[in-house]
């Protein structure tokens, strides 16, 4: 016992005393902070990607495989899969490629812009929390910090002002028609459909709520699949670059027109799929093994689709980004190394005169692992609280001067967002302490191995 506090005495005093061992409390700590701030970064740009192509997708997909053709929309396969155990919500959609061209506002109208269309009943998939507050009505304008749409600026969901107006007016006609209003109204044109598109798509090629636009399906032969004209009547913004610069929601009727899916003669209407929202606590699995069972259609769930490479890629970069950081702390042992290598130099009549006393050979290498420890340990937490403490000034430091860290446009966030997960500093604290350990290693067993008579001749 008091070897062991003789031990963490001459350890804790020779690093105090010594300026080079503030050296080495220096470089474990910035090998700690820095890695803390990239990788905090990094990870939280991870989760907020991870949230939003989770909040754009929903927990089960059901599609027909691709060489059946659609799905039919039809009553019982919905009561089917809404009856499932597990089953929360179900909506029902239509995917397809189109072309959209802008038929107002000063376009030119040669262009033509890719869309993805996402026909959907709107009620449902605000239900599934899908269509969030949260993501409706950004303004399309590149400063992601914008207010959004005012009200008489947007329509509500795929109802624009115009056909707000056109309902108002014609209640006012119901109304008039029963003798207790005014007289009925002159005749006028019916309002084009609304249609919501996604921030980037608006804001890339200047296109705003109110303008009319044409949005075609060709057909591969020089045809046309569908054609439709709407209104656009709002924006909306995932947060997921290649969806909203390609995103368009339509009602889902005039999906299905679009698509050729809609009901002609005998052929009733078709769909691409339905979402699934499980109930909480029920496990994917089971459930998509049963949807398969009941409905004889594929069914995937939110990470097999394709904006999960997306957060693949991020947590490749991730991983490459940490690997880079440890081998930064591995440049740390020569720092730590060429320290404890001079404290033992200068240590050595001293050292000497310990083992010449009767010290064991094993207190003195003790000494100088448990000052190396503390050096480690100490510095990890200073760089733990530092790294934290840069991440918490990161975004109000961006805001103060001005300057954006990171370009919206690629990486299409207004701050950088942050992870405070405590498992990245405890994993460079960990790495940073084994590393110091081992560059304390060689110095403590020579300094166990000095001979106490020549150190005493030395020194007489």
């Amino acid at each position: 016992m008091l070897r062991a506090m003789l031990a963490w005495h001459l350890g804790l005093r020779y690093l105090r005393r010594r300026r080079t061992a503030w050296l080495a409390l220096a470089a474990i700590t910035l090998t700690v902070a820095v890695p803390v701030v990239v990788l905090g970064v990094m990870q939280g740009f991870i989760d907020i990607t991870r949230l939003q192509v989770r909040a754009n997708e929903s927990d089960l997909t059901i599609e027909a495989p691709w060489q059946s053709g659609p799905l039919v929309q039809d009553a019982e396969d919905l009561a089917t899969v809404t009856g499932t155990t597990g089953v929360a919500n179900v909506a029902p959609f239509v995917a397809t490629y189109a072309i959209l061209t802008p038929r107002e506002g000063g376009a030119d109208l040669r262009l033509n812009l890719p869309c993805m269309v996402d026909a959907i009943d709107w009620q449902r998939d605000e239900a599934m929390g899908r269509l969030t507050p949260a993501v409706l009505h950004p303004r399309p304008v590149i400063n992601l910090h914008a207010a959004p749409l005012a009200p008489d600026e947007r329509g509500s969901g795929m109802l624009t002002p115009a056909w707000r107006d056109h309902l108002a007016l014609t209640g006012m006609e119901l109304v008039g028609g029963l003798g207790i209003g005014p007289l009925p109204l002159p005749p006028r044109l019916r309002p084009h459909p609304g249609m919501v598109i996604g921030r980037e798509l608006a804001y890339s090629k200047g296109l705003r709520p109110g303008w009319t636009v044409r949005l075609t399906v060709p057909n591969g032969s020089g045809g046309t699949t569908g054609q439709i004209t709407a209104q656009i009547s709002d924006t909306i913004g995932t947060g997921i670059y290649s969806v909203d610069s390609m995103a368009g929601l339509l009602p889902l009727p005039l999906g299905q027109r679009l698509a050729d899916l809609h009901a002609r003669g005998a052929r009733p209407a078709g769909l691409s799929g339905y979402r699934v929202q499980l109930t909480p606590g029920a496990d994917p699995e089971t459930v998509r093994r049963q949807l398969i069972e009941r409905t004889g259609q594929q069914v995937v769930t939110w990470m097999e689709r394709g904006s999960s490479n997306l957060i693949k890629s991020f947590e490749i970069q991730r991983n490459i980004m940490g690997l880079v950081m440890v081998l930064i702390q591995g440049i740390a042992v020569f720092i730590v190394y060429a320290v404890f290598s001079t404290l033992v130099a200068e240590k050595r009549h001293d050292i000497g005169v310990l083992l010449g006393l009767g010290a064991r050979r094993s207190d003195i290498s003790n000494t100088f692992l448990l000052a190396g420890i503390v050096a480690c340990v100490a510095g990890g937490a200073l760089g733990w609280m530092i790294g934290w403490g840069c991440l918490l000034v990161l975004n109000p430091l961006s805001n103060l001067f001005g300057i954006p860290l990171f370009p919206q446009d690629v990486l299409y966030t207004p701050d950088a967002p942050i992870s405070w997960n405590p498992l990245i500093p405890l994993f460079f604290v960990g790495v940073m302490t084994l590393v110091g350990l081992l560059a304390v290693l060689l110095p403590a067993i020579r300094a166990s191995r000095i001979d106490p008579i020549a150190t005493l001749r030395e020194g007489g």
